[in-house]
């Protein structure tokens, strides 16, 4: 009984400073002079921490391709915070146009030139591609956090 007492202690103290109840990431519009999201104001150059600029784009294959399809974006990340940000290509996801969330780590290695694992200083950018395995339209393209929290959402540009 002592043991559980002390661990429910430890984990309200661990916890007691986290907000478990995040509200959500307000998506990025593809187009920076419309409203964004819910909040209905224009993503201004600083008005977001992590700015994504998202459109389709079409991969070549690698050699380790299994020869399947994929759907990829080209994504643009740039830092507007005043600390690194660490970027890879396993924090980002992508739904089409069915509300349906694919998976960036299963089409990793099947396509050349993906977004570099990388941390980026204030105000630096970082560019490449994301994609998923099948056949499916981009919508919106979601980036996490190193403890996979999300970070960022934007729109899909044409």
């Amino acid at each position: 009984m002592r043991k559980i007492i002390i661990t429910l202690g430890a984990v309200a103290i661990l916890t007691a400073g986290c907000n478990l109840n995040q509200d959500p990431v307000t998506v990025q519009p593809a187009d920076p002079g419309k409203p964004a999201g819910k909040s209905g104001g224009a993503v201004g150059k600083k008005a977001v921490p992590i700015k994504l600029t998202v459109r389709r784009a079409h991969a070549s294959k690698s050699v380790l391709s299994d020869g399947g399809a994929l759907s990829c974006v080209k994504v643009t990340v740039t830092n507007q915070t005043k600390k690194q940000l660490e970027v890879n290509p396993l924090y980002f996801s992508i739904t089409d146009t069915h509300n349906t969330k694919h998976d960036s780590s299963s089409a990793l290695g099947d396509y050349e030139g993906p977004i570099d694992t990388t941390s980026l200083a204030p105000d630096e950018k970082a560019t490449g591609l994301v994609c998923a395995k099948g056949s499916f339209r981009p919508k919106v393209v979601a980036m996490t956090n190193p403890l996979f929290s999300e970070a960022a959402r934007a729109q899909v540009a044409s």
